[in-house]
């Protein structure tokens, strides 16, 4: 009885190898690999801009890379963000501003002193279609911490073709779309 049973066990663990499904892939959208400025000496009273976490609709801020299809989101089955996306979405903008300040300490986290500026952001569409068009919504606020200066708010509109094909493709649009929010998002603040 042992006998029979070994080759219909062999049989069925050689079936169910064969459905199981691709491994889960994990992606960021670059900030760590993205260098700041960090040769240069920043004296001890170096001013400070906090980049706040950046809100995005419940919907997508989470590990899964969606699609939109008309009014139906469909998520990767294969692909994840490496953290929810409000935090990649943050460490980005921070990465990018912190190269074009480099006479600031640009972070995400909080810090014994007050900052010199906040950064605040709000992104109320980010969608990527299945025909490749992407779309990023949104409007900020400047919030300098000497209340005589006025708060700075603006807003923009961007958009970006590329693949989705693939999840590497729906990320690399992801980051085009951010990386426009961030060029936006330093020219509209006045650097020292």
């Amino acid at each position: 009885m042992i006998r029979s049973a070994a080759p219909f066990a062999l049989l069925t663990l050689a079936l169910l190898s064969g459905c199981a499904a691709p491994p889960v892939q994990f992606y960021t959208l670059g900030a760590p690999a993205i260098a700041q400025n960090s040769n240069t000496p920043l004296p001890a009273t170096a001013p400070v801009l906090n980049v706040a976490r950046v809100a995005l609709p419940d919907y997508l801020d989470n590990q899964d890379i969606m699609t939109r299809h008309g009014d139906q989101l469909d998520r990767s089955p294969n692909g994840r963000w490496g953290s929810r996306l409000s935090q990649g979405v943050t460490d980005l903008l921070a990465a990018r501003l912190g190269q074009d300040w480099p006479h600031y300490i640009v972070t995400t986290q909080p810090l014994a002193e007050t900052p010199t500026l906040r950064l605040a952001v709000n992104i109320n569409r980010l969608d990527l279609d299945s025909n490749g068009q992407g779309a990023l919504q949104a409007d900020w606020a400047v919030v300098p911490s000497d209340t005589h200066q006025a708060i700075l708010r603006s807003r923009g509109s961007f958009t970006a073709q590329g693949s989705v094909a693939t999840d590497a493709g729906k990320v690399a649009l992801t980051r085009d779309l951010v990386e426009q929010l961030a060029s936006r998002i330093d020219s509209t603040i006045p650097h020292p």
